[in-house]
């Protein structure tokens, strides 16, 4: 079976993207922590008010067994939440700036004359 050169290309960017988000957020932690101490304060309770408002919705037994266990792994889970939030901007920024291009193609070619738009 022959996989398409287009889908290993769409697999290829989806990694590269995948690494570049992750080494971002990972670099913008290291520089937080010697440069912007006060930033990462903020993410910590930032993300515990989340967890523990989340888990308080849970009934008794669960909500409890859940805050503790991601109380545990709360730095992976810090982590993990700052790539998927930034990944989420990324693809918001990216997708208006592809709006933007399409617009301005699309009145590039209504201006061109039809002679142009044939040579094309």
């Amino acid at each position: 079976m022959q996989i398409s050169s287009d889908s290993t290309r769409a697999r290829l960017r989806n990694h590269v993207f995948r690494i570049w988000t992750a080494g971002a957020i990972l670099a913008a932690y290291v520089y937080g922590w010697l440069y912007v101490p006060e930033m990462l304060t903020w993410w910590k309770r930032t993300t515990t008010a989340i967890i523990e408002f989340g888990c308080g919705l849970l009934p008794y037994p669960w909500g409890d067994r859940i805050e503790a266990t991601l109380g545990n792994i709360g730095l992976w889970v810090q982590i993990t939440l700052a790539i998927i939030l930034f990944r989420i901007l990324v693809w918001l920024a990216m997708s208006i700036l592809r709006r933007g291009w399409v617009a301005r193609d699309r009145r590039r070619d209504r201006s061109l004359p039809l002679e142009a738009e044939e040579r094309r």
